[in-house]
């Protein structure tokens, strides 16, 4: 086995200390999320608390793919943070990615990062609305959070509910993208705008608040952008429903 890692330079004298944490990954900390890969909290008395993803072990093609001409998930996420930093767009500070080899094959790999002490994410808005007593505002402030990724030339494709940490700071708040391997970075059309938007799985009470304020940040016509998101979003909807009919037949859950 051979590994091959990057480690920002602030960290980058604590290289034994971040392969100790991957030798001991499965019993440290807590889970944050465990599915096809996990994300631990791992508080560590010289690191400081740490966000370490572990990801799933490619199938056999992409082992060979990230190991020659494919980016690994792990790197493109430490790449992605970095460029989103640059672009003074919240996410949690990078610190390093970790790839481990067998031969010509990648067998895993890790992305660590600060851990980002956060209030609710966007899944909270649409589950418990009643909750927030500046829903609204939280909403605009929000949009305009996008309008500023869309701005500068970036793709979130993992724009969903889970992937959008919120804090609140004085008497406005201030979002995180996590889940950062899959990004594009080019010149976006309105149509690509609107469409990122839709796997958040909006309410009928967003939408006029994200159309209103995209309207005005882009300078386009409200009821146009209101009636592309409502279509987007029952499209989406719909297509939520159908796969979930298909597992259900499938007996899967």
């Amino acid at each position: 086995m051979k590994w091959k890692a990057h480690i920002s330079s602030e960290y980058d004298c604590y290289t034994d200390i971040f392969y100790k944490i991957i030798e001991d990954f499965d019993s440290l900390g807590e889970i944050i999320f465990q599915e096809r890969n996990t994300l631990r909290k791992i508080v560590h008395p010289i690191l400081g608390t740490l966000a370490v993803k572990s990801f799933k072990k490619p199938h056999f093609i992409n082992q060979i793919a990230y190991a020659s001409f494919r980016k690994s998930k792990a790197y493109r996420s430490f790449i992605h943070a970095e460029i989103l930093s640059s672009k003074n767009i919240n996410t949690p500070k990078p610190i390093g990615y970790f790839e481990e080899f067998n031969l010509s094959r990648i067998e895993h790999s890790f992305y660590f990062s600060n851990y980002f002490n956060y209030d609710f994410t966007f899944r909270e808005l649409i589950e418990q609305k009643n909750m927030f007593t500046d829903w609204d505002l939280i909403i605009k402030e929000f949009t305009q959070f996008v309008f500023k990724i869309h701005e500068n030339d970036i793709l979130f494709k993992d724009l969903s509910p889970g992937n959008v940490l919120i804090k609140k700071e004085k008497e406005s708040y201030i979002f995180y993208l996590i889940d950062l391997n899959r990004m594009k970075f080019q010149p976006l059309s309105l149509d690509q705008r609107l469409q990122n938007f839709i796997r958040l799985s909006l309410t009928d009470e967003m939408i006029p608040i994200i159309a209103k304020e995209y309207s005005y940040y882009s300078n386009t016509n409200y009821n146009f952008i209101i009636d592309q998101l409502h279509k987007k979003n029952t499209i989406f909807i719909k297509k939520k429903e159908r796969k979930k009919k298909i597992k259900k037949i499938l007996g899967k859950t």
